[in-house]
C-alpha cells in the first residue's frame, strides 16, 4: 500500500514533507532478514523504501545476504561465494532472531519449517513500481556487478532505485557499466567536508549513520541538495530526536514506528 504519490525517486526526494520511511534488511525486526516475506510485508504495511543486501553466489546467481558466510543466519556453514546457487537453496535462513535493540541471536530451530535464499531477480519481478529499493552491494566480482546493472537495466530501476556501493571505487566500477545508474557511497562518517564530495560526484542521496546527524549536519545536506537517509532508529523517542534536527529520512527495522510518527502529524520537512 502505498503512502506517497511520487512515480519516480528525484520526486520523491523532491517533494516529500515527511520523513521517508526505509525499512532495513528487508524487515529484519518481524520476518527474517533479507527475505521476500518480509519485504512483501513491509510494502504491504507501506513503507516508501526496502533496503537490503545483495551478494553473489559461486556460480554467479544474486541473492539477499548480508553477511559473507551464512553462519549467522542459516543452518549451513562458509562463504556466500563458495556455495552454488542450488546448495544454498537448500538451506534454511531463518535461524536468527533480531531485537529492537540491534541485538540478536542464533536460534536452536528455525522459525519456519523451511525458508529458502531470496534472489535478486525475483524481488525487481514481483515488487518493481509498487516501492522504491535501496540496494546494498557487497558483490565485488565484476562480473557480478555487471550482472546487478544488466538487472537494473532489464526492469528499468532507473527511477524506481538506486545502489549503494561501500566507496567510490566500486561505485566507479558501476558507473563504468552504466552511468545512468543512480548511486549512493557510504563515505563515513558523513561530515559537511563528506557532503560535499558527494555532491560534486553526482550523489543525490547520503546515508549517513546516526552518530553524525546533528542540525547543522541536516541543514548542510540541504543546502547541498543531497537527501540524507539515516542509518538507523527504531524507538519513538529515537525517531522524535532526529525529526525534530531536521533529517529528511529513516532506515528503520520497524517501520510502524516510523509511520506511526508521520501520521500523528508530528514532523513536516522543510
Amino acid at each position: 500500500m502505498k503512502r506517497h504519490g511520487f512515480a519516480t525517486i528525484h520526486d520523491f526526494w523532491r517533494g516529500i514533507d515527511r520523513l521517508a520511511v526505509t525499512t532495513h534488511c528487508g524487515y529484519i525486526g518481524r520476518y527474517p532478514e533479507n527475505s521476500l516475506t518480509g519485504l512483501r510485508a513491509a510494502v504491504e504495511l507501506g513503507t516508501d523504501w526496502i533496503e537490503f543486501d545483495v551478494r553473489a553466489t559461486a556460480d554467479h546467481e544474486l541473492v539477499l545476504l548480508h553477511d559473507p558466510d551464512v553462519d549467522r543466519i542459516s543452518n549451513g556453514s562458509g562463504p556466500v561465494n563458495q556455495y552454488t546457487y542450488a546448495d544454498l537453496a537448500k538451506l534454511n535462513f531463518s535461524y536468527f532472531e533480531y531485537f529492537i535493540d540491534c541485538s540478536g541471536r542464533k536460534l536452536a530451530r528455525p522459525r519456519y519449517e523451511t525458508f529458502p535464499v531470496t534472489r535478486f531477480a525475483d524481488v525487481l519481478q514481483e515488487l518493481r513500481g509498487q516501492v522504491f529499493m535501496n540496494i546494498q552491494v557487497y558483490a565485488d566480482d565484476p562480473a557480478d556487478q555487471r550482472l546487478i546493472c544488466e538487472l537494473f537495466r532489464e526492469y528499468d530501476m532507473y527511477e524506481q532505485a538506486y545502489l549503494t556501493m561501500l566507496d567510490y571505487e566500486r561505485a566507479d566500477h558501476i558507473r563504468s557499466i552504466d552511468p545512468d545508474i543512480e548511486l549512493c557511497v557510504l563515505d563515513r562518517p558523513t561530515t559537511m567536508a563528506v557532503l560535499r564530495t558527494m555532491h560534486d560526484y553526482g550523489c543525490h542521496v547520503a546515508q549517513p549513520r546516526w552518530t553524525d546527524v546533528t542540525l547543522e549536519y541536516c541543514e548542510a545536506s540541504r543546502e547541498a541538495g543531497i537527501f540524507s537517509n539515516m542509518y538507523y532508529a527504531n524507538l519513538p523517542r529515537e525517531i522524535a530526536r532526529y525529526a525534530a534536527m531536521g533529517i529528511q529520512g529513516i532506515l528503520t527495522d520497524y517501520p510502524e514506528n516510523l509511520i506511526a510518527f508521520n501520521e500523528a502529524g508530528k514532523t513536516k520537512q522543510a
